[in-house]
């Protein structure tokens, strides 16, 4: 739902089928947003965030065949209930005085999330009208890879494959060249690999000391404590208590009465 465009501001708001963690993660975080920002046309090309008060977000975007960069700065940060940025595209004239305001406020309701989007200064009611289009375009997006999402990684659902080998190199050499993947080193320091096909993550690569190679496959859960504390009442053990991954969630390694390991996992966003 939109409000009519009132001279140079505009108001989009969506319901996301998602909880608001996962929803204010999909607009803070730069993998995510290359999923879902910008209209049907439009596509990111690179997407930068430096997320903390005064720090500073850049989008590059393919728009219809040209090449278009916004940035901005992060004015308020109050996870995961609100966003306030300031929004200028680079390089074109109708914003070289123009610096204008972006709210984004996450309401649960419904099972789900509220987005709603104000964007306020903007320099002209023509270009109120495109921005509303681009935001409703955004959202669009964003509520169907979040429905899809849902679908393919619910509760209940097989949600990540890890291999633990002690040899990354030659374990990212094998598999690359068996199953014709892509090995990436994770960003932000940590010491992890992400096997992918044509862009999308299929698994991850990592070495724990002193335990052996294996394949590890995980299930979405809504809590890993609860879950790990059913299993042991089932009679199953908990291999490794439930432990928080930073941006990624919490986690538990559970065995079965029989003895066969698989991992919990409880989505941080």
């Amino acid at each position: 739902m939109s409000t009519p465009a009132e001279s140079n501001r505009l108001q989009v708001t969506r319901h996301i089928k998602a909880p608001r963690e996962r929803v204010f993660a999909a607009w803070t975080t730069p993998d995510q947003i290359k999923h879902w920002f910008g209209p049907a046309s439009c596509s990111v090309l690179d997407a930068q965030i430096d997320l903390r008060v005064g720090g500073k977000y850049r989008f590059r975007v393919n728009s219809g065949g040209e090449e278009m960069a916004v940035g901005g700065e992060y004015r308020e940060i109050s996870a995961p209930s609100k966003l306030v940025f300031t929004w200028q595209w680079e390089d074109d004239e109708d914003w070289a005085k123009i610096t204008s305001v972006v709210t984004v406020e996450f309401t649960a309701k419904d099972g789900g999330t509220e987005v709603c989007v104000m964007h306020e200064g903007l320099p002209s009611s023509e270009s109120a009208g495109r921005h509303e289009h681009g935001w409703n375009g955004c959202l669009d997006k964003l509520a169907a890879r979040s429905a899809v999402m849902a679908e393919l990684f619910g509760p209940g659902r097989f949600s990540w494959n890890e291999l633990i080998a002690p040899d990354m190199e030659g374990a990212a050499a094998f598999y690359t060249k068996l199953l014709g993947w892509e090995a990436v080193p994770m960003a932000g320091g940590m010491h992890y690999t992400l096997f992918k096909k044509n862009g999308a993550d299929v698994g991850g690569l990592m070495s724990i000391p002193g335990v052996p190679p294996h394949w590890m496959s995980y299930v979405t859960v809504e809590s890993a404590d609860a879950s790990a504390a059913r299993a042991v009442e089932l009679g199953g053990t908990i291999c490794k208590p439930a432990f928080d991954i930073p941006n990624v969630g919490r986690i538990a390694i559970v065995q079965d009465p029989q003895g066969a390991a698989i991992g919990l996992f409880q989505p941080a966003c």
